[in-house]
């Protein structure tokens, strides 16, 4: 006895076979999110970050210290151990080892008002290794306003100011 091709025996069959051609469609055409730079743009998004953060905190830092002002070394940016922190881990420790994601993290410039007050600083993120890690670099100073360097020169980026887009 043969079947009827238009019986309801066939239908579960071209469903089935529908939906797979259309998910290998989809997989084929769909971006793929994890291309061949996707770290080293994760980790220019994780300097930015943190060039931000230190932003936040010398502003914290100098209104705390109204007569030392800024401070010139991330180390003292670090929350104290008095200060509970909310999570398991310490978000800041970059600032003490001055390196994170590809990224050296450098405090400088720094220049004090005729009382001995630290009113200015520069803070820059460098590649350790330009092209391999990251490629870009990042900096601010004490506006809180974050530039960018497409070549990776911290001098570059202070010079240019060419604003991060965000």
């Amino acid at each position: 006895m043969a079947r009827n091709p238009r019986s309801g025996s066939f239908r579960p069959l071209y469903v089935l076979f529908t939906a797979t051609c259309l998910l290998v469609l989809a997989l084929l055409f769909i971006p793929v999110l994890d291309g061949p730079h996707s770290r080293q743009y994760a980790n220019q998004a994780s300097a930015a970050s943190k060039l931000r953060e230190v932003t936040t905190l010398e502003k914290k830092f100098a209104a705390a210290h109204v007569d030392k002002g800024f401070t010139c070394e991330l180390a003292l940016l670090r929350l104290s151990k008095s200060e509970k922190n909310p999570v398991g881990y310490d978000p800041l420790w970059f600032l003490a080892a001055g390196t994170s994601s590809g990224y050296k993290f450098v405090l400088g410039n720094c220049r004090t008002d005729d009382k001995g007050v630290v009113v200015h600083y520069e803070v820059t993120a460098v590649p350790v290794e330009q092209g391999r890690t990251v490629f870009h670099a990042f900096c601010a100073d004490d506006s809180g306003l974050l530039w960018y360097d497409a070549d990776g020169s911290a001098t570059n980026c202070l010079a240019s100011r060419r604003a991060l887009q965000e």
